[in-house]
């Protein structure tokens, strides 16, 4: 018998004549039974699991993103194993760091790491994967990515854990964190322009502009920068690469090789060796090249970073809400819907 249910996410189907956006709760609320049995049943366990699922699900994301994909007519997805135990807003690798952080944790934390049962990583892995790869082919085609989540309202878990100072946070925000915005990117971060964002700002602002109107007051993004690699992050890394060898900047084996990455590791100790020289040649021969692009100290990357966004039309939105307010889930997802419809209708062909 599985360990896991026989699917990774849950798919809200869209509605005929629906918009081309793609919509995710990554973490929506999942059910504690699918969490169960993958750690040990001692009592003190499943205890610490059942606090842990509860406090980590965003709560009133579900909501929002069936109200979201039915204001646009557009597919969904939800998790079916809880956040506190997969999270597939990470990568499964994660990022190599002295003490775990929300942006630097893999799929499954330290906690949940620990406390597998024999088989349940390799299951979890399994599950991640077909994750990615369902998103990674429902994206096929589609011109956005919508990300809803709830946040917690004087801060994250993990300040709260730090013993941090609490600060209470705006009733909703629209995030445009990615894990390229540092001078010192790692992996495939390396390969993409620092300043390169989804959210253009006359999206921004319809969004913003539709929150405030239903009564969401937007405010600033509690987070720095630099994020995590995020599922809306994915498929905007995969267009970016496609378009490099749709446009002829890379070999196309190259660009399919690296888009494929960015649904599947965006830490491949394969890249880093082509990236070194030490790597044998294969699909991956031009990242150098590239990599001198995005890395060197010129406008050139920036303005590659441009030209996708205005040539391909990919677009991403990242929104959250403030947990004390999840009752009003729904109300938030049509609202964010308003926003992008708005910008979509006004967006020249």
């Amino acid at each position: 018998m599985s360990l896991l249910p026989d699917a990774a996410l849950l798919r809200i189907p869209a509605a005929d004549g629906g918009l081309p956006v793609l919509l995710v709760a990554p973490h929506g609320t999942a059910p504690l039974a699918a969490a169960q049995p993958l750690v040990h049943d001692d009592a003190d366990t499943q205890r610490t699991l059942a606090e842990r699922v509860a406090d980590w699900h965003d709560e009133g994301s579900a909501e929002a993103l069936d109200a979201a994909a039915a204001a646009l007519g557009a597919v969904g997805f939800r998790p079916t194993v809880p956040r506190a135990v997969l999270d597939l807003n990470r990568g499964w690798r994660g990022r190599a760091e002295a003490a775990e952080t929300l942006f630097g944790k893999g799929a499954l934390d330290a906690w949940t790491g620990a406390r597998l049962r024999p088989g349940a990583a390799e299951a979890l892995q399994r599950h991640h994967a077909a994750a990615l790869a369902t998103l990674a082919e429902a994206s096929r085609g589609v011109q956005g990515f919508v990300e809803l989540h709830s946040y917690g309202d004087l801060g994250s878990t993990y300040d709260r854990n730090a013993g941090g100072r609490p600060v209470r946070r705006a009733e909703a925000a629209i995030i445009d964190a990615t894990p390229w915005a540092s001078a010192h990117p790692v992996g495939l971060a390396r390969l993409i322009p620092g300043d390169l964002r989804g959210t253009p700002w006359p999206l921004l602002r319809d969004v913003g502009d539709a929150l405030h109107a239903r009564g969401f007051a937007p405010g600033p993004s509690p987070y720095p920068s630099q994020g995590p690699w995020a599922l809306s992050t994915r498929f905007l890394a995969a267009r970016w690469f496609a378009w490099l060898g749709r446009t002829g900047r890379v070999p196309q084996a190259c660009a399919d090789a690296l888009a494929a990455l960015a649904w599947t590791d965006e830490q491949s100790p394969a890249l880093d060796a082509a990236l070194d020289g030490s790597g044998a040649p294969g699909p991956l021969d031009g990242v150098r090249d590239l990599a001198r692009v995005t890395g060197g100290w010129s406008h050139e990357a920036g303005d590659l970073g441009r030209r996708f966004l205005a040539e391909d039309g990919a677009f991403t939105v990242v929104a959250e809400l403030r947990v004390d307010r999840a009752a009003e889930g729904p109300a938030f997802g049509a609202a964010v819907a308003a926003g992008v419809r708005s910008w979509l209708d006004a967006r020249p062909a």
